[in-house]
């Protein structure tokens, strides 16, 4: 067999043509990885359980016997899986929770197999130790531009044209997976967790924050679905220029509903249960701004499924009087853009930049 090849995370980043392997199971994996990594389980999570009961139980020798007859018959499986990834990549790296025995196995039955990959040194909890220390000391090179207007004016929309148009943005809602508000969640999977947002973001201020140049944001409180934004980068944001973002009420309706159109139109009943979901969630804070009456309104629109007339309805009564105070405390915005059209509205800002 020959010599095994470990590799630090900092090390792994210069390989070309690269992928990463987690070995982990299926639930580890999707509360948080390395984004990028695709899963290739060893063990399942019940699997885990029956060796970590006879571990404890038992002795370690006992539990790495059953280890090895409960992945004994999957072992042709899992080279198969390793070796569709090598057709593609120059340089697998596979990892596990603290790089032992689950992807030194895994690493092993490739050898064995003549598949050369590297194993993570570390694994999983080395990568996020060196995540965490990399934001905790992050000194940004990039400033910051922040993009604020009334809910649906189009600032993700204009962020992407921007990017599109050569600009650094970074797009924090969609590193979150979520829109923000309380019916950002839905059409979308489960929101990202705060382990894989801060792998995201590092990931974007690694390939974007550069001397002398802008990274264009939107205007956010510090949480974001289930992610809180890191204080560095908030601090950074409230220290940035500020550029306000304007759009009719028939302009910022059309934008949501085109937003949420595909779930509408493939399932209307459970888009419709989501949004009764989600107005409930939110029950005493749009009494509090809007009323009882406003309230009822907005259930009835929704059990109608008059969904254009419910976010206008959501927008004049519930949003748009939540955040005129905190649009009001800045006083020196760069520039208010007009967004009745997208395209013109990124061009112009990247125009205020270039």
């Amino acid at each position: 067999m020959r010599k095994e090849r470990l590799i630090t995370y900092q090390e792994s980043m210069n390989l070309n043509n690269s992928i990463y392997i987690d070995a982990r199971t299926k639930s580890e994996y999707e509360e948080a990885t390395i984004p990028g990594a695709v899963n290739i389980e060893l063990l399942n999570q019940e699997e885990r359980k029956i060796i970590g009961t006879i571990y404890k139980q038992q002795s370690p020798k006992k539990a790495k016997l059953k280890g090895v007859e409960l992945v004994s018959p999957k072992i042709p499986d899992l080279i198969a899986a390793v070796n569709q990834l090598a057709q593609e990549y120059d340089n697998l790296i596979i990892f596990c929770s603290r790089g032992g025995l689950r992807s030194k196995s895994l690493a092993e039955f490739s050898d064995l197999a003549g598949i050369e990959v590297y194993r993570l040194e570390g694994g999983y909890k080395h990568y996020r130790h060196y995540i965490l220390d990399r934001l905790e000391n992050y000194k940004f090179q990039s400033e910051i531009v922040v993009l604020h207007g009334n809910t649906g004016v189009g600032k993700t929309y204009i962020l992407k044209e921007m990017e599109k148009m050569g600009a650094n943005i970074i797009d924090l809602e969609g590193i979150a997976n979520h829109r923000g508000s309380a019916f950002g969640s839905i059409g979308l999977k489960e929101p990202y967790n705060q382990k894989y947002f801060e792998s995201l973001l590092w990931e974007e201020l690694e390939q974007k924050d550069q001397p002398g140049k802008y990274i264009f944001v939107e205007a956010e409180s510090r949480r974001v679905g289930h992610s809180v934004i890191p204080d560095f980068f908030h601090e950074k944001m409230k220290k940035g220029e500020d550029i306000l973002i304007k759009a009719s009420t028939k302009k910022r309706v059309e934008n949501i509903y085109l937003e949420y159109i595909k779930d509408i139109e493939s399932d209307q009943q459970k888009f419709r249960e989501r949004v009764l979901e989600s107005l409930r969630a939110i029950k005493k804070y749009i009494i509090k701004k809007a009323g009882k009456k406003t309230y009822r309104k907005l259930i009835e629109l929704t059990e109608k499924s008059s969904f254009k007339e419910l976010t206008r309805v959501l927008l004049e009564e519930y949003y748009d009087p939540m955040y005129r105070h905190s649009q009001n405390k800045i006083n020196n915005y760069q520039a208010i853009i007009k967004a009745e059209n997208i395209k013109k509205a990124a061009r112009k800002i990247i125009q205020l930049y270039s």
